[in-house]
């Protein structure tokens, strides 16, 4: 750890994931029947170690309703750069808020990563902290802070079934990641480009998120994905579908048995949209390999870190290699 320093921007994909067995319908993973959920417990057990991602299909009919926001996004990106309603929601130190294009921290050395994002968190979607954040766009607060609050509950379903299906308790991740007082809400628009694909221009670098789960709605292909064998795969896009992808904090607390999910997004020729929620564990928790997944064979690999801790680590390691890659460029 961390394993996103342990990923290579310049490998290449060796195929499109095989998603057929990777599906989960949105109508069984929130069913409340015993037999249907032991089936989806089975099914996410069975991604979760082998694959290290799945689907969740038919979202928007039962849970995310996207489509708001996805047409807030393409009036607020499809502004200019210099226009007062980007610049006066200009991301602060706290991290929330507008990122131009080519501003994204560098999560491998050398790379620039080529989108613009808006970037909320919990304050600013109940609270009144950031309200000047919020781009003076009629109904986006609302449609954007409605979709958090459902990604919020989807996440603590679907923590609920990762647990069961690792041997723990139903409510051991749900209860340890409930507060959501570190999660993120990251809008992200990859504008077309011709640029020849490369190791140093990219859509997004390779990492892994540093939460717990991520939730990924994408409009159009791009993002690639690892195996826990390291191998990367075109991750393909379907309406009405999310990929759920682990992070950090999971491998950490399985003690490696669960892999974070590498992933990147490669440049391409048309205009993509995507909507990612980080589930984060809570900010009182320190995460350390359980007692269950320790043994003589499989020694514990990672020293306890909070949250908000590893996040803050992560990130200034990512902009550590951006100033490098400005120094160079001096």
């Amino acid at each position: 750890m961390p394993a996103t320093q342990q990923l290579r921007q310049s490998d290449a994909t060796i195929g499109i994931v095989d998603d057929s067995t990777l599906s989960v319908n949105a109508r069984d993973l929130l069913s409340t029947d015993a037999r249907i959920r032991a089936q989806v417990v089975m099914k996410i057990g069975k991604a979760c170690r082998e694959t290290g991602f799945f689907y969740i299909s038919k979202i928007e009919e039962h849970a995310i309703a996207l489509a708001p926001v996805l047409r807030q996004m393409q009036i607020f990106f499809d502004l200019s750069d210099d226009n007062a309603i980007k610049t006066n929601a200009m991301r602060g130190a706290d991290g929330l808020g507008w990122i131009p294009q080519n501003h994204e921290p560098a999560y491998q050395p050398d790379t620039i990563s080529h989108l613009e994002a808006f970037d909320c968190g919990l304050e600013s979607v109940v609270g009144t902290h950031g309200d000047s954040k919020w781009p003076d766009l009629a109904g986006m607060r609302g449609d954007v802070s409605d979709c958090w609050h459902q990604f919020e509950s989807l996440g603590q379903t679907t923590l609920a079934l990762i647990s069961a299906a690792i041997g723990l308790d139903n409510d051991f991740l749900p209860s340890r990641c409930q507060s959501a007082e570190l999660n993120t809400l990251r809008l992200l628009h990859y504008p077309k480009t011709d640029l020849p694909p490369t190791p140093h221009d990219v859509g997004i670098a390779a990492h892994t998120d540093f939460e717990c789960i991520t939730f990924i709605y994408q409009t159009a292909p791009g993002l690639e994905l690892t195996n826990p064998r390291g191998e990367w795969f075109d991750a393909p896009s379907h309406d009405g579908r999310i990929i759920v992808i682990l992070g950090d904090m999971l491998q950490r607390w399985t003690n490696g048995m669960l892999k974070a999910t590498g992933h990147r997004v490669r440049n391409t020729p048309e205009q993509r949209f995507s909507v990612v929620m980080f589930v984060a564990a809570d900010s009182g928790q320190m995460i350390s390999p359980l007692s269950k997944f320790v043994s003589r064979e499989n020694p514990c690999r990672y020293p306890p870190v909070g949250q908000a801790e590893h996040i803050e680590a992560e990130i200034a390691r990512a902009e550590k290699n951006t100033q490098a890659i400005a120094t160079k460029q001096r």
